[in-house]
């Protein structure tokens, strides 16, 4: 799934930081991570899964009904979960399913916060990798656009070569990127052929009034899938999962022991576990992922034994598994209920406000945008960045940007804000001229 064999926590991040990853771009992968699970859980409510089938017969329009197949669902085709929630729009719905999720979403931290603010505002796109990727990421290129990319190497695929193709959608990940949840992969060569397919669909639509080829395409992904199904495969072409497809749902185990002095030696020679804290509460550890170096449990050791927690029931029978296969003689399972899953906002019924799924949260997000750090500007939040001209440049092309995607967002009829009030908050000229220039700059 990656294009590093395996993650060292430790390595230089390829973000160019000079930091440990561990302590840099991966604690937002684990965020993205933490954050589909819980997109996972919501897809799999019952007010969800009735909207699957008719999504399935738009998605799948190029090979008839797709009602009876079991293997065109969310949990099983990672192409159409992420079209599913993010680009298909329900009848009597305003908008994806991912901003009705986002406007009623509890407990996101910051982080998740920011990784779903960027999901809504990223549009799928083609993009074809023009140099050979590499420790420090894959450089893209838009094909729609031009407009060139560095991503970072986390949620590409094994073999990802230059020409290649790649379909998904861009999300910023501290200071990497990162695909979305999905990513299709044609093989060099196949771009003219797409792009062919594309704009003839275009025209074939007989638009009411003009639009772009690219907001014609942002409302409708799903072509670019219909193509796959079409040639891409006869091409050679392949559908990735970028990262798991597992239910949020938190669960505890515990153990008892009488000889923690023992268990800590045993916990202390496991290569899968990372010592990450220790005081009166005892040692604290958190189980790694060895392939992809992401946190998947976490430990603490006390006097009395261990607690055992983790966020999806797949994770929580492999860490339990773990620690009876490790410490067999030494611990004994101690029953423990399993914490409550947190509630995912089901869409029971059609919304009926004016304002597209997930204007709410964005307008909650823009609202508090001056004051949150951010991985673009070092770490500090813009109101502290503007204090030197660097800082207010830096500002600057972050909100030329937000601009620009709010702009498209309005076109095509989904969530936005206004960036209008960011400017003056942070008292920054809004001036066509600045915006010229930081757009130039940038």
């Amino acid at each position: 799934m990656q294009v590093l064999s395996r993650v060292h926590r430790q390595s230089p991040c390829p973000c160019g930081s000079r930091r440990p990853l561990a302590a840099c771009c991966l604690p937002w992968e684990e965020a993205f991570q933490r954050l589909t699970t819980r997109l996972t859980a919501f897809a799999e409510t019952p007010a969800v899964r009735r909207l699957e089938a008719p999504a399935a017969e738009l998605f799948w329009s190029s090979q008839g009904a797709a009602s009876g197949r079991t293997d065109r669902t969310a949990a099983r085709h990672p192409a159409f979960a992420e079209w599913f929630l993010l680009d298909y729009t329900a009848p009597r719905r305003k908008g994806p399913l991912l901003g009705e999720y986002a406007d009623r979403a509890e407990g996101l931290g910051t982080q998740e916060d920011q990784l779903l603010f960027s999901l809504l505002l990223a549009p799928v796109r083609a993009y074809e990798v023009t140099e050979s990727p590499t420790l420090h990421g894959v450089q893209v290129k838009d094909l729609l656009t031009g407009s060139e990319y560095l991503m970072g190497p986390l949620g590409f695929p094994d073999g990802v070569i230059r020409s290649d193709i790649c379909v998904g959608r861009l999300v910023s990940l501290g200071r990497l990127g990162r695909p979305g949840i999905s990513l299709l992969r044609l093989p060099p060569g196949s771009q003219a052929e797409m792009l062919a397919y594309l704009r003839a669909t275009y025209r074939m639509t007989r638009l009411g009034r003009h639009l772009s080829l690219e907001d014609y395409l942002d409302g409708a992904a799903h072509l670019y899938h219909q193509f796959f199904l079409d040639r891409g495969r006869d091409l050679g072409g392949r559908v990735h999962r970028t990262c798991r497809w597992a239910a949020f749902a938190a669960g505890r185990a515990v153990y008892r022991s009488q000889e923690s002095a023992r268990v800590r030696a045993a916990l202390d020679r496991q290569p899968e576990l990372e010592r990450t804290g220790e005081d009166e509460a005892g040692v604290r550890y958190v189980w790694i992922d060895p392939r992809l170096g992401v946190t998947r449990a976490k430990l603490r050791l006390d006097a009395e034994g261990i607690q055992a927690s983790a966020e999806t029931r797949e994770d929580l029978d492999t860490i339990k598994e773990f620690l009876e296969t490790s410490l067999r003689g030494l611990i004994r399972p101690a029953g423990a209920p399993k914490d409550p899953a947190a509630a995912a906002p089901p869409p029971d019924a059609a919304e009926t406000k004016q304002d597209p799924a997930g204007t709410a949260f964005l307008r909650r997000v823009m609202v508090r945008w001056p004051e949150i750090p951010l991985p673009a500007l070092d770490d500090q939040s813009p109101r502290e960045a503007c204090g030197s001209p660097a800082g207010r440049e830096a500002v600057a092309h972050l909100l030329v940007g937000l601009e620009r995607d709010m702009a498209r967002q309005k076109r095509i009829g989904r969530a936005w804000g206004e960036v209008e009030p960011l400017w003056e908050a942070l008292a920054l000229p809004p001036t066509a001229l600045a915006r010229g220039q930081a757009s130039a700059e940038r």
